[in-house]
């Protein structure tokens, strides 16, 4: 991935991405745990998790909601200090905490579109350059 990178050379630095990598290990094990635990509780008859992984740089977040509805938002890259161990060292990376999330309805037809287009978009990540993740 070309992000997160070395602020002063945009270098790949493979303690950045062995962060972003346990980043990402603590959010899926997150959600399989949630839903898990949900057929767990009897709150549901029965739930299942897939995770897949992919090496495309996360530019964005968006979330399709039972066909119906769309969230979607932008992760502006920011340069800012890490500090592993006793090191300080300038990064780009992608910040997407305060995203602003922009909602889209089936219930338009420029929502529906978007709909549409977005589930295509991820389906053809999840067929094509994706990867089973195991935990």
């Amino acid at each position: 991935m070309t992000l997160p990178c070395k602020a002063d050379n945009l270098a790949d630095d493979p303690e950045f991405r062995a962060r972003a990598t346990t980043i990402m290990q603590r959010h899926a094990t997150a959600i399989l745990d949630s839903v898990n635990e949900l057929a767990a509780r009897g709150a549901i008859n029965k739930a299942t998790a897939e995770i897949r992984l992919h090496q495309v740089a996360p530019l964005f977040k968006l979330y399709l909601i039972n066909g119906q509805d769309a969230f979607f938002g932008y992760y502006p890259i920011q340069r800012y200090e890490l500090h592993i161990g006793d090191e300080s060292r300038g990064i780009y990376d992608l910040m997407g905490k305060d995203a602003a999330i922009f909602h889209h309805s089936a219930d338009t037809d420029t929502g529906r579109e978007y709909i549409k287009q977005s589930r295509l978009w991820f389906e053809s990540m999840w067929s094509t350059i994706s990867r089973e993740y195991k935990g």
